[in-house]
């Protein structure tokens, strides 16, 4: 029963449905096509022998009105003794039903059309057509045609009809199954492969034809999620595996503390204790806003975020900091630069930039902050990153050696990259020989500059 069940689920899919109502529809238009086949072969042929049956009428009631009923008898022998085919029947009877002359045996009992059955010379049956006319002296006039022609044209045409009716209909019914069928497979294909990644296996993707139809497309915007969803569950794993290793020595550091306030309550050891409390609250809330930004939750947010007015409020934040270090910080910003997004988070992408700068810059030496119309470049002449780690450095808790003794959780970085990727910036590290240079490209549709503006000097 399930086999049986499994073997015509095609016959419930929306593609067969679809082909039978095109089936349907194929078949009206046939019926359709067939009517008008009809009326304009086997209806004209029809109509034509009414007509010639109409104008004979005519024309022996004429005769009749100018040399009475023997004229109306001398026409019908006339005409009788034209037809070489044998297919014209006349009848001209008395008002009492005697026939007077023609080849008509029947008299019809009352005027206008019938249709009946003669026998031929040869015996076999005939279908006739006839028009019955009263003569004014109480006689009765009959002309008929042999419709035997238009019986058979009318049945070879009802055989082609139905022949091709049921060639329609076979066909339809075997594109049906074709493209149930072939609509099935490729529903179940893609149910398997989706099984299959709701089982465990992430890497698990859905075939692409090269046809590009509707579910080549479906197929390739589920891989894209199904692509994006691993790399949200490896980098959950890596966060994980981070926060496993890199909180463990915070959290040494804070029990070590706290044995200490429990052997010798000092006030010294206690601040020590917060301090530990408090960087552990600072590691998780950065943690927490990485996450928020790459949910992209804070898209909906986004507003006209003036890139100029950020760099300028950064740029003049953070000179009191260089200058604490010996250090030069200068901004060349151009004005005017729009960019769609959330002003807090492309802040906190400058602020860390900067800060990075500073922080790990050359002591006396030079930071430098431009924002042009198409890019954010932040420079600074310290001893800068290797080429191999510069794209590892954006990850969670990464810390190279010269950093580890400058303060940080090693999540500065990472919150730069969420929020560049939620905006849709490109990040590039490059030797600024000596130093680091940070290079923002911003995106075409959403840079627009007032080229009109002049650079300022923070």
């Amino acid at each position: 029963m399930a086999e049986a069940t499994r073997r015509w689920a095609f016959a419930r899919t929306t593609a067969f449905r679809l082909t039978l109502m095109h089936l349907v529809l194929t078949v009206v238009g046939t019926g359709l096509v067939g009517g008008v086949a009809w009326w304009s072969t086997a209806g004209f042929a029809a109509r034509q022998a009414a007509q010639e049956i109409e104008r004979g009428v005519g024309v022996l009631l004429q005769s009749g009105a100018l040399s009475g009923a023997r004229g109306i008898a001398l026409s019908i022998e006339t005409r009788m003794a034209a037809d070489r085919a044998g297919t014209e029947y006349y009848l001209l009877a008395t008002p009492s039903g005697q026939r007077v002359a023609g080849n008509l045996s029947v008299v019809p009992r009352r005027p206008g059309w019938h249709e009946g059955r003669v026998v031929r010379p040869d015996g076999a049956e005939a279908p006739v057509m006839m028009l019955a006319a009263q003569l004014p002296e109480g006689g009765r006039l009959v002309v008929g045609r042999d419709l035997s022609a238009v019986r058979e044209l009318e049945r070879r045409l009802l055989a082609g009809a139905m022949w091709v009716a049921g060639a329609v209909l076979l066909l339809g019914l075997l594109g049906g199954l074709l493209i149930g069928r072939s609509v099935a497979r490729r529903a179940a294909a893609m149910e398997a492969a989706l099984g299959a990644v709701q089982a465990g296996a992430l890497e698990r993707r859905l075939a692409v034809g090269p046809g590009g139809d509707e579910f080549d497309r479906l197929a390739a915007r589920i891989n894209a999620t199904l692509d994006r969803m691993q790399g949200l569950m490896a980098s959950l794993r890596e966060v994980t595996d981070d926060i496993a290793h890199d909180l463990r020595t915070p959290l040494t550091r804070l029990r070590q503390r706290l044995d200490m306030v429990a052997r010798a309550p000092t006030a010294a050891a206690i601040a020590e204790a917060q301090a530990e409390a408090d960087n552990l609250l600072e590691i998780f809330a950065a943690l927490m806003r990485i996450a928020q930004v790459e949910s992209g939750t804070r898209r909906a947010g986004f507003s006209q975020a003036d890139l100029s007015a950020i760099a300028q409020s950064v740029a003049e934040v953070y000179a009191p900091a260089a200058e604490e270090r010996g250090q030069t910080l200068t901004a060349r910003i151009a004005s005017g630069v729009i960019l769609p997004g959330d002003p807090a988070l492309l802040t906190q992408l400058l602020a860390n930039l900067v800060e990075n700068a500073i922080r790990h810059g050359r002591p006396d030496g030079h930071v430098e902050l431009t924002l042009g119309e198409r890019q954010i470049i932040v420079a600074d002449d310290g001893p800068g990153i290797p080429e191999a780690d510069r794209e590892r450095v954006f990850r969670r808790f990464l810390r190279l050696d010269a950093a580890r003794s400058t303060p940080g959780s090693g999540l500065g970085l990472a919150l730069v990259r969420a929020v560049a990727d939620l905006h849709g910036l490109t990040i590039a590290m490059e030797d600024a020989a000596p130093g680091l240079r940070v290079r923002v490209t911003l995106p075409d549709r959403s840079a627009e500059v007032s080229r009109t503006g002049e650079a300022r000097a923070a």
